[in-house]
């Protein structure tokens, strides 16, 4: 199915990667607003999909538990495709993970264009904690595990507004190296950006209830952000969201 907001476009379930529709799948619900937006959408447009979020809680971060939480109790309410939330516990100081990380960032596959994938090995363990948990969900389900990453926003506008030099590259517009659909996961946002999503709150009535829920911020008390539990407005996160839903926000 095509969904276009705010002139981007993408092909929810195509019939090219989907010859038939998949009885359920799995969705990293992380409490940011692109997996909520993704949960929504699959429960408004294909209501025959059971749907089994998870959630990876960083001991480091609870509020992204609590947010997760929140999100996930509204769209049960909204729909009873929505089943129960499955959390993970991540560590990202873990030493074992941060060994694997290390190790990934120094291998062949660490770097995208030469550059590395991720900003920092600490980052680079939490994702690799997240990549197991989305192995386990997809070998307890048997079916498919849909990941929300989009672009990042144009590297014009992230150079002009401040905020390219922290964000992550493999999300650069012509950089991913990812597919749409592969080895089980699906990623139906690779190819739009935060606006695409920031659409979607604004079309669907979403900004009042959903939209404030949801947290995008990354910047707790250990990195400096002395606003904590508000946003810091300075991470790439908020600058992101602040980019994509400008002169929207209520």
């Amino acid at each position: 199915m095509k969904l276009t907001y705010s002139n981007q476009t993408i092909d929810l379930f195509s019939k090219d990667l989907f010859p038939e529709l998949p009885r359920k799948i799995v969705i990293s619900l992380s409490g940011g607003l692109d997996s909520s937006s993704l949960t929504y959408l699959v429960a408004t447009y294909f209501p025959d999909i059971e749907i089994y979020p998870f959630h990876s809680r960083d001991i480091d971060g609870p509020l992204d538990t609590e947010c997760a939480l929140n999100v996930h109790k509204f769209l049960q309410n909204y729909s009873s495709q929505v089943k129960n939330l499955t959390i993970f516990d991540v560590n990202t100081s873990d030493p074992i993970w941060l060994k694997k990380a290390q190790e990934e960032l120094d291998s062949p596959k660490g770097k995208i264009n030469g550059v590395p994938k991720w900003r920092t090995v600490r980052g680079g363990s939490k994702a690799l904690q997240n990549r197991n948990a989305r192995r386990v969900m997809y070998d307890r389900h048997k079916t498919i595990v849909a990941y929300a990453m989009s672009m990042n926003p144009p590297i014009e506008d992230m150079k002009r507004l401040g905020f390219y030099d922290v964000a992550e590259r493999k999300r650069d517009p012509g950089r991913s190296t990812e597919r749409l659909l592969d080895n089980g996961i699906y990623s139906p946002y690779l190819n739009v950006n935060k606006k695409f999503v920031a659409g979607v709150y604004k079309e669907h009535n979403l900004m009042k209830e959903l939209y404030p829920m949801t947290k995008s911020c990354a910047w707790g008390p250990e990195s400096g952000n002395t606003n904590y539990p508000e946003p810091c407005t300075r991470c790439f996160w908020c600058n992101e969201k602040e980019w994509a839903f400008a002169n929207n926000l209520l």
